[in-house]
C-alpha cells in the first residue's frame, strides 16, 4: 500500500508541474507552487527529485513515454502507406489537442530551456522520425511514394507537423487542432506522390 502512496505523490507532482510549466513557462514555475498543487508538502518535491530541472525532464519523459507509444500502435492499425500517413498525422494532433500543456512546454519554453531538456527532446524527435522513416520506407517499397532520402524528407514532414502544433499554441489553443489533420495530411502527401508535378514534366 504504501508504494502505491508514494506512486500517487509523484504523479500528482508531474502533473501539476505540467499544469505550470505549459502556462507560466519552466523559469517562472516556482517548486513551492507545484507542490502546493499537487497537496504535498514543498520538501515532499525533492524525495522524487532531486532539482527542478530534473523534474521537467520527468515531464517530458512521461508524456513522450505515452505518446510514441500510442503513435506506433496507432500508425500499425492501420493497412498501407497513405493510410498510415493520415492516421500519423491525426493522431499526433489528437495527442497534442488533449494534452495542451505538454505542447505548450514542448513547443514554447524550450529555446529557453537547458541542456538536459533539449537532450530529451532530441530524442523524442529521433522517435518519431523513425516512425515516419518506417513509414516513407515501406510507401517507397510499394510504389505508392516517390524515392527520396527517408531521412531527410521525416526530418520535413515533422517539421510540419511542429509547425501546425507551434501555430495552435500561439494561438492560445483556440481552435481544434485535430480538424487541421486532413489539411496537414493532403498537402504532405502531395510531397509524396510518385506523380511528377506538372510543372517539372
Amino acid at each position: 500500500m504504501a508504494r502505491k502512496r508514494v506512486g500517487n505523490k509523484r504523479e500528482k507532482i508531474i502533473n501539476a508541474a505540467a499544469k505550470f510549466f505549459g502556462e507560466k513557462g519552466y523559469h517562472n514555475t516556482t517548486t513551492s507552487e507545484i507542490a502546493e498543487a499537487a497537496g504535498v508538502a514543498a520538501g515532499t518535491i525533492y524525495i522524487y527529485f532531486t532539482s527542478k530541472e530534473e523534474l521537467i525532464v520527468a515531464v517530458f519523459e512521461e508524456f513522450l513515454g505515452r505518446h510514441m507509444e500510442r503513435l506506433q500502435t496507432g500508425v500499425e492499425s492501420v493497412d498501407g502507406p497513405i493510410a498510415r500517413i493520415r492516421r500519423l498525422m491525426t493522431l499526433g494532433l489528437e495527442l497534442m489537442e488533449s494534452n495542451p500543456e505538454s505542447a505548450k512546454i514542448f513547443l514554447s519554453q524550450l529555446r529557453q530551456s537547458t541542456t538536459m531538456i533539449k537532450t530529451v527532446a532530441k530524442r523524442s524527435s529521433r522517435a518519431y522520425n523513425d516512425i515516419i522513416e518506417s513509414v516513407l520506407a515501406d510507401g517507397m517499397a510499394k510504389g505508392v511514394f516517390r524515392q527520396m532520402d527517408t531521412t531527410h524528407v521525416a526530418s520535413m514532414l515533422f517539421g510540419a507537423y511542429q509547425m501546425t502544433v507551434l501555430e495552435w499554441v500561439a494561438s492560445d489553443c483556440s481552435y481544434p487542432l485535430a480538424e487541421k489533420a486532413k489539411e496537414l495530411s493532403d498537402f504532405v502527401l502531395v510531397g509524396l506522390a510518385c506523380e511528377t508535378p506538372k510543372g517539372d514534366q
